[in-house]
């Protein structure tokens, strides 16, 4: 069993207002600052292609993300379509794909993702 936490001296302080003294005074609110770090915050967008969805789900899952919106077609000559369903202007982006057999359709499955997104 784990023991609940003692504090001594009573419940730790934490600044939370720039009035607070204990407050240092460069990490003071600073709207230039706040828009600084809204400018070059990305989205992260994690994409499954066919080989395994359901480790790319559980993957989503445990990031607490849903897995982009994509659409995989194969042609019934065996060729591969792949098309991106949403915006990923600014996005890190992941593609799960693993290159299990058959190595060859998800391995060229892959490449034509990774094409779409260039």
């Amino acid at each position: 069993m784990v023991e609940p936490l003692k504090f001594e001296n009573g419940k730790p302080h934490f600044p939370l207002l720039a009035s607070d003294p204990a407050f240092p005074t460069f990490l003071s609110p600073n709207s230039h600052f706040q828009n600084d770090i809204n400018k070059h915050d990305t989205r992260l967008c994690i994409f499954s292609g066919t080989a395994n969805p359901a480790l790319a789900q559980e993957i989503a899952c445990y990031m607490g993300l849903e897995l982009g919106k994509i659409k995989i077609k194969r042609f019934a000559d065996g060729e591969i379509y792949v098309q991106l369903q949403e915006s990923v202007k600014g996005c890190d982006l992941f593609l799960v794909q693993p290159t299990c057999p058959p190595a060859n359709e998800n391995l060229m499955e892959l490449l034509i993702m990774i094409d779409w997104i260039i």
